[in-house]
């Protein structure tokens, strides 16, 4: 198997729009929102890609995998994934303790 096929094997479920990311791995870090942003379909900035959603400064997130060499975290909702959050707006909840909405 190719790792292509391999990640969609493990992926988690995707809502429609979403992209998997050929590099996606799992994460089982809890982070938590440091600066509002919007969630991209695919792991890159760009503001085509943006899936209306948002996720606010505080809100703990369900995070499902990373990619791009850690650079975008995949985001879910009862473990679908619904798109992407640059790793750089975010921080883990276990180092960001005081963060609030």
């Amino acid at each position: 198997a190719t790792s292509a096929s391999a990640a969609a094997a493990t992926a988690p479920p995707l809502a429609p729009g979403v992209e998997l990311a050929k590099d996606l791995t799992p994460s089982t870090t809890q982070y938590v929102v440091t600066n509002t942003t919007p969630v991209y379909r695919a792991a890159q900035y760009d503001p085509a890609q943006q899936t209306g959603l948002t996720v606010e400064r505080g809100e703990r997130l369900q995070t499902l995998g990373e990619t791009t060499m850690g650079a975008f975290l995949l985001i879910g909702r009862n473990g679908t994934g619904v798109g992407y959050v640059p790793r750089s707006l975010v921080c883990p909840v276990n180092l960001c303790t005081d963060v609030q909405g």
